[in-house]
Parts: C-alpha cells; sequence; structure tokens
C-alpha cells in the first residue's frame, strides 16, 4: 500500500478499496493543497468510484476557498461518498460547516469513530 505524503495530507487506497486521507498536524490547507489531494485521490481511484473517508484529527484550520472545492460541486471527481472522522468540537463545527454552506454533491456524514464511519461508507464500495 503506497502512502501518498503530500504536502497537506498523508492519502492512500486501503486493501478493502476506500480512500483515506489524513490532514497533516500544525498545516493550514489552502485551495493548492486541496487541488493536490483531489488529484491524487482521483488518480488512486484508477477510474472507479470510491468512498473516501477524511480524518481531521490533525486539522489545524481550512481556507473557504480549499472547502469549496472539496465540496466537488464545480468539478468531476472518482469519490463517491464523504465519511469525515472528527476528534474535536472544532472539527465538528468545521464538517458542519462543510456540508451546511458548501453543500457537496455527495452523500457526506461526521462520525466519532471510524468503525461507524467505515460500516456507512461500505454501501459505496463498488466491485
Amino acid at each position: 500500500m503506497k502512502v501518498h505524503d503530500l504536502h497537506g495530507f498523508r492519502t492512500w487506497r486501503t486493501p478493502e478499496g476506500y480512500i483515506r486521507t489524513e490532514a497533516k498536524a500544525g498545516v493550514d490547507i489552502v485551495l493548492n493543497f486541496a487541488i493536490e489531494n483531489s488529484l491524487v485521490v482521483n488518480e488512486l481511484c484508477r477510474g472507479r468510484k470510491r468512498p473516501l473517508l477524511i480524518d481531521l484529527k490533525n486539522l489545524k484550520s481550512i481556507t473557504p476557498q480549499a472547502r469549496s472545492y472539496f465540496s466537488a460541486r464545480d468539478r468531476e471527481s472518482d469519490i463517491n461518498a464523504f465519511a469525515f472522522l472528527i476528534h474535536s468540537n472544532f472539527q465538528r463545527m468545521v464538517g458542519n460547516i462543510f456540508i451546511q454552506f458548501n453543500r457537496p454533491r455527495l452523500p457526506t456524514k461526521l462520525f466519532n469513530e471510524e468503525p461507524a464511519a467505515l460500516e456507512w461508507l461500505k454501501p459505496y464500495l463498488r466491485p
């Protein structure tokens, strides 16, 4: 399993087929980092729709432009669902802002525990 170590994220495809990305500690997520990560995510999908688990445990901040880009409203994406793994009230706030104001065009949900997030994403895995 190859892990892509990017400016703002670590991103990989799990053996089960999920795409997983983790925000790096202490990094302010800006538009260029969002674009870089999205390109790698689509590369990992290999032309197949896949669910994305986003672990926000290390998230410091994210710009409105990066949030808007991640919503995938104005671009093509190989992702078919977003699950956010949150660990703090700040991350819950960021996740809720993303859902309410950026209105992602894909099914999106916040989770406190990884097993629940993966279970919710399971129907979006396609053979």
